[in-house]
């Protein structure tokens, strides 16, 4: 029966391990495009062929690189909604633990505002009684 509960806990851990690995080859990937696009960035010397034909060189590579760049960031995106889906499937516990967690606190939160604004109301129906009175009081009732 030890058996059975750990080939779940095995095939999370390898799920995990294989999000882990993506994360760090897609992070690779922007950081060494990156550092890539700003190394083409740097002044440039004279060498054996053209000034329009190094342009052209450096502007293919850099749309390559911003391809690069691109294509990491998207795996990124999905890796992330990966993520988020495995842990909506499988962690129905911890959802629920939190969701029920959140809900106590904004009760607290509710009895705590509605303490206040009762508070409010009060005070405000204390000067509006003083401000009567005293608009009343007056002979003419203006100052």
């Amino acid at each position: 029966m030890t058996e059975n509960s750990s080939v779940p806990k095995r095939k999370d851990d390898a799920l995990l391990n294989s999000f882990k690995t993506q994360l760090k080859d897609d992070v690779q990937s922007i950081l060494l495009n990156f550092e890539e696009l700003l190394r083409m960035v740097s002044v440039r010397t004279k060498g054996q062929i053209t000034d329009w034909t190094q342009q052209e060189m450096h502007a293919l590579e850099m749309q390559v690189r911003a391809g690069n760049l691109l294509r990491a960031g998207e795996a990124l995106i999905k890796l992330v909604n990966d993520i988020k889906e495995y842990q909506i499937i499988y962690d129905f516990s911890a959802i629920e633990e939190e969701m029920k967690r959140h809900s106590e606190l904004l009760s607290v939160k509710q009895v705590e505002y509605d303490a206040k604004i009762s508070d409010i109301v009060k005070d405000l129906a204390d000067e509006l009684t003083e401000f009567e009175e005293e608009y009343y009081g007056n002979s003419s009732g203006y100052y």
